[in-house]
Formats: C-alpha cells, sequence, structure tokens
C-alpha cells in the first residue's frame, strides 16, 4: 500500500496502536515486580465532582504534579500533550487558533472550543493566551458539549481550575531565564484569614523575552513581555460556600509580522518553499507592537440543600487591545494598519445539582451573557506611486465594527442507573443568541440584526463491565454561532458526533487505555479569510456546507516498574468536504473542493511522554521528563494546494528534587523543527512561523 507523507493511513494507525499497546507489555511481562498505581484523578469538566475513569467521556488531564513536571506554563504546553488538538501561533502575540478534533478556529468567529476558568466561560481567543500559574488542574473534553457549555463547545471544552486557598499559610516562589534573554519569575502564597472559615490566595507572575524569532538581517522581531496578578478570597461554611476571584494582566508584544512566501520563476506561490522559515524574510519597514490588558472578576456561590447544589457564578471580563505595524510587509512605506480591538463580557450561570446517592442524578441551570465586541481598522496610503485601494498618498481607510451580543441558554442533563452496570445519559440545551451588528466605513454606516438559536441534544448508553471496565456509546452536538467581520456575515455551525468509546484500567491501576472513535457530521463549517493586496486589506469568514470527519483517539499510561511513568496518545481526524458553494470572489473557483480536506487540520497527532524518579538520598530526587509529539501535515487553502509538512518536536526537563525547593534545566523544541503555521488564503500569501528552540534553567522553592 503507498503511504502518502504526512498523513496517517489506515495501516500507520494500526502500526501506532501497536506501538501503544507495547507500552503495556512491560508492565505484563514484570506484573510480579513492583509497580506504582496511578493516583485516582478527580474531574469537573461535567459540573460535578467525578472520577476520570468513570465518566463515560474522552478526557485528558494535567494535575499539578504533570505541570510542573512537563514544564507547562502556557497554553501550548499542555496542547503539545493532548492527542487530536493543534495550536498555531498567527501574526501577533496574543492570539493563537486552536483545532480540534478536525475543527479549526475562524478569524473573527468564536473558538471551536468552549474555554472555562474557574466556571467561567471565557468569550476571547485573547484571554487563553495568557500564562498559565498556581494551576491545580488542566481538563480536556473532547467531542461537542453543546449540553453544558452552550455556543462555541462545537468541539469541546478546556477547563482549568486554579489552586484554592488553603487553611495553612503556604507559597512558593519560582524564577527561570533563558536564551533570547527571556526571564520569568512566578510567586503566589495562601493562607487563612480566619482560621477553618475565610482564606485568601494571591498569585502573580512577570516575564520579558527579546523574542525568539530574527529576521534575515539578525534583528529580534519577536519581543514580548507580560505582567499578571490574581486574586481569590473565599468563605467556607458547612452549607455555604463564597469565592470571589479576579485577575488583570497587562502587556506589550509583537504584531503584524508576516513574512512572503517567494514567488518561482513563473510568478506564482513556490510551494517547495512553504516551511522555509528558518530564516524568515521580514521585509517590512516597519515592525509592529501590541498592547493589551486583561481584567476579570467573578463570585460563585454554592449552597448545599438535602440532596441538591446551588450554584451561582456571577462573571465580568474586559479585554482592551492596540495593534500597530506594517499593512503591506514590503520594505516600501506603501501601507501601515492601526488596530484596535475592545470586548466586554458579563455572563451570568445559576444551575441545580444532584448529589444524593441514587440511580438518578441530575443538573439543570439556565446561562446569560451580555457581550459587545468594538473593533477598528485603520489602513494608511503612505507611497504616491503605490496608493492603498487607489486612495491618495496621505489618505486613510478608517473602518469600525460593533457587535452587540445578548444570548440566553436553558439546559439540562440527566443519568439513570438502569442496572448496577447499565447506565444510561439524556440532555438537552437551548441557546439563544442575538447580535446586532454595525458596521462603519468613514462616513458610510451599514446596520445589520440577526439572531441564532440551537436545540442541543445528547443522548449516551455506557456498560461498566467491571469496577475496571467501561464502555460507552454517545450521540452528542454543539454549535457555534454566526456572527460579522468587517467585510461579510457567516452563518451558525453545526456538529452531530457519534461515538463509541471504553476505559480501562489494569493491574491494579498501573496501567490506564483509554480509548474511542468517532464521526462527526459537520454543517456550515466557518472558514476564515484576509484579503492584503496592493489595492484590497479586509478580513471576512464563509460558510462550507458540509463537512464529514472522522477518527478515533487512544491514550495510554503504563508505570512499568517503580518510578517510571510512561504515557502516550494517538489522535486522528480525518476531514472530507462534501458539498461547496460559490464563496467569496477573494476566494478564487473553490469548485474543485469536493472530496478534499479541511483546511488547518492535521490527519493525526501523537504523543510519547516519559517521568523518570531517581532517588539519589533521604528527600532527594532527580527527576527526567522528555515528550516527543508528531503532527501530520495540513492544507491552508479549501482546494488543497498550499500545504505544511508533517512536524517533530522535541522537550524535556532535568530536575534536582528537594522537599520544598528545585532546580531545572529544561527545553522545548529541542530539535528546532520550523514549519508555516498559516498562509493566507488570497492576495500576497503571506505566512506566520512557528516558534524556533528555547531552552533554560529554573528554580522554585517553596514554603
Amino acid at each position: 500500500m503507498k503511504m502518502s507523507k504526512g498523513k496517517l493511513t489506515i495501516s500507520q494507525t494500526l502500526l501506532a496502536s501497536t506501538v501503544l499497546t507495547a507500552l503495556a507489555l512491560p508492565v505484563v511481562a514484570t506484573a510480579a515486580a513492583p509497580t506504582t498505581a496511578f493516583e485516582e484523578i478527580v474531574v469537573t469538566s461535567r459540573k460535578r465532582e467525578e472520577r476520570l475513569q468513570s465518566i463515560p467521556e474522552t478526557v485528558t488531564v494535567f494535575t499539578a504534579k504533570t505541570i510542573e513536571n512537563a514544564n507547562i506554563t502556557s497554553l501550548r504546553g499542555f496542547v503539545d500533550l493532548t492527542p487530536n488538538l493543534l495550536v498555531r501561533e498567527t501574526f501577533r502575540t496574543n492570539e493563537t487558533f486552536l483545532t480540534m478534533r478536525g475543527i479549526a478556529s475562524a478569524q473573527g468567529a468564536l473558538p471551536p472550543v468552549a474555554f472555562v476558568v474557574d466556571g467561567v466561560q471565557v468569550g476571547s481567543n485573547d484571554f487563553i493566551n495568557q500564562d498559565l500559574m498556581d494551576i491545580q488542574q488542566i481538563e480536556v473534553l473532547k467531542g461537542p458539549q453543546g449540553t453544558l457549555y452552550g455556543q462555541g463547545a462545537i468541539a469541546g471544552a478546556i477547563v482549568i481550575t486554579t489552586k484554592e486557598p488553603t487553611n495553612e499559610l503556604e507559597g512558593m516562589i519560582k524564577g527561570s531565564y533563558g536564551n533570547a534573554n527571556s526571564f520569568r519569575v512566578a510567586a503566589a502564597v495562601s493562607g487563612p484569614i480566619v482560621e477553618d472559615k475565610l482564606f485568601a490566595r494571591v498569585s502573580g507572575y512577570y516575564r520579558e523575552s527579546d523574542g525568539l524569532i530574527k529576521s534575515a538581517a539578525g534583528d529580534r522581531i519577536t519581543p514580548d513581555d507580560q505582567a499578571s496578578i490574581r486574586g481569590r478570597l473565599e468563605y467556607r461554611g458547612e452549607r455555604l460556600k463564597l469565592s470571589l476571584r479576579g485577575s488583570y494582566t497587562d502587556g506589550d508584544g509583537y504584531c503584524c509580522f508576516l513574512d512572503i512566501v517567494p514567488l518561482n520563476a513563473q510568478g506564482t506561490i513556490d510551494l517547495s518553499k512553504i516551511d522555509d522559515v528558518k530564516n524568515p524574510g521580514f521585509r517590512g519597514n516597519l515592525l509592529g507592537t501590541e498592547e493589551t490588558s486583561f481584567r476579570d472578576v467573578s463570585f460563585k456561590i454554592d449552597y448545599d440543600f438535602d440532596g441538591v447544589t446551588v450554584t451561582s457564578i456571577t462573571g465580568y471580563a474586559e479585554v482592551r487591545q492596540y495593534d500597530f505595524g506594517d499593512g503591506d510587509y514590503t520594505p516600501n512605506p506603501v501601507v501601515a494598519q492601526d488596530l484596535n480591538f475592545d470586548q466586554d463580557v458579563f455572563n451570568q450561570e445559576v444551575r441545580f445539582t444532584s448529589t444524593g446517592e441514587g440511580p438518578l442524578q441530575w443538573i439543570f441551570g439556565g446561562f446569560y451573557q451580555d457581550r459587545q465586541d468594538r473593533q477598528r481598522v485603520i489602513v494608511g496610503a503612505q507611497h504616491p506611486t503605490n496608493p492603498q485601494g487607489g486612495l491618495p498618498s496621505g489618505s486613510i481607510l478608517n473602518q469600525l465594527n460593533v457587535t452587540d451580543r445578548e444570548a440566553w441558554a436553558v439546559f439540562g442533563q440527566a443519568s439513570y442507573d438502569i442496572t448496577e452496570k447499565l447506565n444510561a445519559l439524556v440532555g438537552l440545551r437551548y441557546d439563544h443568541d442575538k447580535q446586532n451588528n454595525e458596521n462603519t466605513l468613514a462616513v458610510v454606516s451599514n446596520y445589520a440584526e440577526a439572531t441564532f438559536t440551537q436545540l442541543q441534544p445528547k443522548l449516551q448508553l455506557s456498560y461498566k463491565w467491571t469496577e475496571d471496565f467501561l464502555a460507552y456509546i454517545t450521540y452528542s452536538t454543539g454549535f457555534r454561532s454566526g456572527g460579522y467581520t468587517q467585510s461579510t456575515e457567516f452563518d451558525n455551525e453545526e456538529s452531530r458526533n457519534y461515538e463509541l468509546g471504553f476505559k480501562g484500567s489494569f493491574l491494579d491501576n498501573a496501567l490506564t487505555v483509554n480509548a474511542s472513535a468517532f464521526f462527526t457530521d459537520l454543517r456550515n463549517q466557518q472558514l476564515s479569510f484576509v484579503v492584503v493586496t496592493p489595492t484590497e486589506f479586509r478580513r471576512g469568514a464563509v460558510n462550507i456546507p458540509k463537512t464529514d470527519i472522522h477518527g478515533m483517539d487512544l491514550e495510554v499510561q503504563a508505570s512499568p516498574v517503580e518510578n517510571l511513568d510512561l504515557t502516550a496518545g494517538i489522535g486522528v481526524a480525518e476531514t472530507t468536504i462534501r458539498k461547496i458553494v460559490p464563496l467569496d470572489p477573494a476566494l478564487g473557483d473553490v469548485s474543485s473542493a469536493v472530496g478534499k480536506h479541511s483546511p488547518l487540520v492535521p490527519g493525526f497527532t501523537f504523543n510519547l511522554g516519559a517521568t523518570y524518579t531517581v532517588p539519589v538520598s533521604d528527600g532527594m530526587d532527580v527527576v527526567i521528563h522528555g515528550d516527543y509529539r508528531r503532527h501530520g501535515g495540513y492544507y491552508f487553502d479549501l482546494v488543497n494546494t498550499i500545504r505544511t509538512q508533517s512536524a517533530d518536536f522535541f522537550s524535556g526537563r532535568l530536575a534536582l528534587e528537594g522537599e520544598n525547593w528545585s532546580v531545572a534545566a529544561w527545553g522545548k523544541n529541542l530539535s528546532n523543527t520550523r514549519r508555516a503555521t498559516r498562509v493566507s488564503e488570497t492576495g500576497n500569501r503571506l505566512r506566520t512561523p512557528n516558534m524556533p528552540r528555547s531552552y533554560g534553567i529554573e528554580a522554585i522553592y517553596k514554603f
């Protein structure tokens, strides 16, 4: 069978599955030897506390210890260790795009994954790019999660839980230094204000870097610095729990760094040079900057009645962002761009959750959101011989786009133990999203109004063959609201997912194997694009009527001998466009897209990880941790002509740990693998490179 480069065929999938299964062989072969059982993990991604291995869902979990060993300090840190999840850098500091199970982010639209921090759903791509600090656990829930999380959870949900205030005084301080003069310090302190009743926790970080990427001339062009502080005040009574949380982040970074893909002798894009980004040819005459600030506050109330807990979560968040930089990405002073993005979001959720031990468990509630997005784009025509859009030199294109959204939802989910082994779950959610959009270009104003509604059912059967082996079948749905960009309106995107899976724990929990296979019927897939030419600058989004996605997730954890932990995972997501209609003229003739792959979706991901602890004396260990990640290549365009190749990445950390301290050396992308993460679909074919190798040292002290 011929095997295409960068694509996981059926035979490759079987081979990789065999490799993962082989991880269990040392455990089986040494069953009589000492092994270490993995600690039981409790998750809250279904809005109640449950054992990870007892819930019929595909979930990848990162505990506080895993986060430390793998040196996870950002979104990319855990995404790279999660099957069927990909993160892509963009042309500015605080924006990255996610792809989960074949569904990608669209510029100007909600991400395909609900992002939840301490129970509050985040409304902006920018919010998810702050550093991770003082984190207790990260849960990546795959497959549509519309019933509990509503719009935006079309592919899954990422649930982050920060560390709670403690009843004893404790804290930590951590400092690191790396290449590109990168420096980071983080600290946290926690303790009681009134013993056993009122507690507080404060954490923060500061980081700065000259930037990892250099231009062809040797100049560092991705500088970045950011500071953040978070506080949490918590009261715990016999029945009542109150939690007040707030954070503030401020940063300066880079913007508008894009490289133009070289042309061949025929004057068209040179497809062989797509990934030639080791020395990006930033040719712009103006190095851009980005200024951002994030503020958020939330208040959570839990009251435990007999048999039911009532929860109220109120949250407010705002983003302020200013970008300035080159607009034509050439040495000539032709076009400059000036971008402002502001967002204000108010959320309120009230839910009722059963707490009894009977066969029936349920949750129902309501959700409300009031949100405003304001985006101003100013493009200046600077060059008299090549004016922007035919405007004379010195003219500006001034466009303001304001979207007001008012959304509400009601939801419910119930599970029932039909027998001791068989459980049935039913869920339903109704979402209503009303949007008002005003788009002003100079003195001309366009006003539009639209309402998006969606029913999102969920059905599930699970069967517990033994206490350690669970099988399940699920039908779940999700949607992503339509919306507006500066030039287009786009419709709802809907996913209908069919999934079959199992979870197994073996050898006294020294081996776990979790697997699932899925088929997703994706309707009105949202695709974003940017037009940058000498005569046009605009952003847009369109809908692809029908796309099929089929794939699998497989994760294995094994502890074959004492002090050695192994992890491995495979994610497969094969996408096929089944129906296409004429789209924006800027995208050209897309009639040949039927039967092609969706843009920005790798066919597979594969990851391996190992942690080995070597005791050197009482209370002192050497901890060696390494990770390997490979993802398939993917296309940037609908007709599958522009493609980045598959890529391999290695990361590691070597630490000497005492009871309350550690020193370590770490490295990320140690092979210095370079790829294009984005190539624009139209116009001048601008591209963004991934980040090169980084490395450094760190020290941690805990008290």
